[in-house]
Formats: C-alpha cells, structure tokens, sequence
C-alpha cells in the first residue's frame, strides 16, 4: 500500500538531539494548526526517538477529553506501560473519557477540575512509567497543551501536571505542542503560571516545497500521470500552507483518474471561497474587532496610527481590544507575527474573497444599540 506520509527525518534528528545531547530536555512546538505537527509526532518524531534507544514514549493529546484533560493523560500513562506491567487500578466509576480528534472546537463544552483522587491517579501512573523506564530515556510528549490555559476549571490539574514533571529525573525529555500562541505564552511566559519558563517556545517549521514534490510523486505512483508540482506549490501558499487542503486536492485529482490541477482546485475553491463556503464562515465567525484589524491590515494600515485609533472609537471598541483582536486572528491562524515584529496575513485565499467581496474597514458599522 502507498503511503501518503511525507517523513521529516532530519527534523526528528534535530529536535531529538536538542533534547537527548544537547541539554535542552523541555521544548514546546508552537504552529498553527494543519501544517502537519500531530502527524509529525507520531509518524517521525516517536519512530525516530525509539531509533535512538529512547526506550518508551508516552503521547497525550489534550484534546482527546476537553473537558476533562487529566483523563487523557491518565488514558496515555496506563496505555505506555507494557502489558506485563502491573498498572494502578483506577476505582469504579471513574470513566476516561471518549476519544475525539476531529472536533475543531477548541474550547471545552463543559470543564470540570480533577478531582483529588484523579490527581492521585495520575500522579502514581506517572511515578509507575517513571520506574518502568529504570533510568534509560523516557520520552513525554503533550500535544496541545495550549487547551489546560482555557478554562479555571484546569488550574488545578496543570499546576499538578507542573510537579510531576518537576518531578522526571534526568534521564526523561519532554515536548510540548500548541497551536494558540496566545494561550502558550499564558502557560510559559505568565510568572504566575504553574509553567513559567518550564521550557523554550520555538516555532514549528512550515512546510515547505518538498512535502508538495512529495504529493506530485504520489499521484505519479497511483495514477501514471505528471502534475505540475510549480502550480501545485502555488496552490499551496494560496491556501495558507494548509496541509490538509493540498492533500484534499491531490486525493480528488487521483479519484479521478486526472492531471488536471485548475480544474480539480476550481471544485475546491468553489468549496472555500463560494455562497456559504470556508471563506464566508470564517469571516462571519469573527468578532467586529477582529474584523476591523484584519482589514487595517489587508490595506497596509498602521493598526494603531491616529486613522486606525479613530476607527476603532468610531466601531465602539478600545485599543486594548484591538490587541486581544491581533491574539484571537492569531489563534485562528489568519495572521501570524514575522521576525521584524510586524503582522502578517497568511492565508491569501482569505484575502482573495474579501477583495471579490468589496470589504473595507470604512464599511465596517457599529452594533445597534442594545447589542
């Protein structure tokens, strides 16, 4: 069977290193979300860990129960042990949970703090995986991590998460993943947070030209046929580097049998950019700040020059909303920071339709009193 997984070895020699040889021992991945990180991890990352003698890993998605995040992370304790191991028995009644990686919700529904004897639970399978590894490498790795800054509700059990690792001897290294910067930065960099400075933030790296020359040779494996992998890369930028997007296009193209890259992307284009489509949800989801922001920026504005600050007055919002807009257009991965501290946008797509669309921040209108 052909596998669609693009590898990112030397990636996971790098990173592996960082943790294993060079002392850094905590690092957390911030990258927004569909650019491949989870998929990383499991595929290249953990594989390549065992490779370099690292003798057991344990993956925790936090997402995997939202409103209940110790449960996942007491799920993926018991389930590194081996099977031989004798693991601690949860008492009756405690439910784990139900496992569900598609939502796109970031939020927790319902968040309810642990409770004592779940923070003991999860602190003596953490302390039983701690001997199992008998002083050889351990790895930990605790994927959106980002989601314990959501909700009060969590306090409690980061703060506990905090100790525990505090806890890890030497010998164990850890990696955390995000996909809010705002909510990574609470975690690490707020001195009142129970993981301030615990590890480096870095940036996760996009993908880049060569995962796109990877799904032409796909489709030339299946199908026979030669793609143009320059309007394929094109493509791909178009739509902000998502990785999920250009493999939708590359599976379609192969369903049906064809070369053709306009035609297949103008089907999916109708899909994001159309009556009802991702451009329009998108836009529609976004609070009036946010909005004004993100036009401010499309037009080359200044979002804090005497025009800017008079049009967030004029909308009836503050500067200091403004700022919380630029966190929450970051979060949504529309807008990200470059090295020279200025806010780019980056997916075009998006700007595309609002310029189809005839949108400027001057015909932005205030809510209706009351509102």
């Amino acid at each position: 069977m052909i596998d669609w997984h693009y590898p990112r070895p030397e990636l996971a020699q790098t990173h592996l290193a960082q943790l294993f040889d060079q002392g850094l021992s905590r690092l957390a991945f911030f990258g927004r979300r569909r650019i491949g990180k989870t998929e990383y991890l499991k595929r290249d990352l953990i594989p390549s860990a065992a490779e370099k003698g690292v003798v057991n890993t344990f993956y925790c998605s936090f997402w995997e129960n939202k409103d209940q995040p110790h449960l996942a992370l007491i799920r993926a304790l018991q389930d590194a042990l081996p099977e031989h191991q004798a693991k601690v028995k949860a008492k009756a009644g405690l439910n784990f949970g139900v496992v569900d990686f598609s939502a796109e919700v970031e939020r927790a529904d319902r968040p309810r703090p642990a409770l004592p004897n779940e923070l003991t639970l999860a602190t003596a399978s953490f302390q039983q995986w701690v001997k199992y590894l008998d002083g050889r490498p351990g790895l930990i790795v605790l994927d959106e991590i980002q989601h314990l800054a959501t909700s009060l509700a969590f306090a409690t059990f980061a703060a506990s998460l905090r100790t525990m690792l505090d806890m890890a001897p030497p010998n164990i290294a850890v990696i955390f993943t995000g996909s809010s910067l705002a909510d990574l930065q609470r975690l690490f960099n707020d001195q009142k947070a129970p993981f301030f400075n615990f590890a480096t933030v870095v940036d996760f790296p996009l993908l880049d030209r060569p995962f796109v020359d990877h799904l032409a040779r796909i489709n030339k494996m299946i199908t026979g046929l030669e793609i143009k992998a320059d309007l394929l890369w094109d493509l791909f930028n178009r739509s902000g580097r998502n990785a999920q997007v250009i493999t939708g296009l590359v599976s379609q193209m192969v369903l049906r049998k064809s070369d053709d890259i306009e035609g297949t992307w103008q089907d999916i284009e109708i899909e994001l950019t159309g009556e009802g489509g991702w451009c329009e949800k998108a836009w529609s989801d976004l609070l009036l700040s946010d909005q004004a922001v993100y036009l401010l920026l499309l037009e080359g504005q200044d979002l804090f020059s005497e025009s800017s600050l008079a049009l967030y007055e004029r909308l009836g919002f503050s500067r200091g909303s403004a700022q919380q807009a630029i966190k929450r257009l970051i979060n949504r991965s529309l807008i990200a920071r470059n090295g020279h501290g200025r806010y780019e946008r980056i997916v075009p797509i998006l700007d595309e339709w609002m310029k189809l669309a005839g949108k400027t921040s001057q015909m932005l209108v205030p809510p209706p009193v009351g509102d």
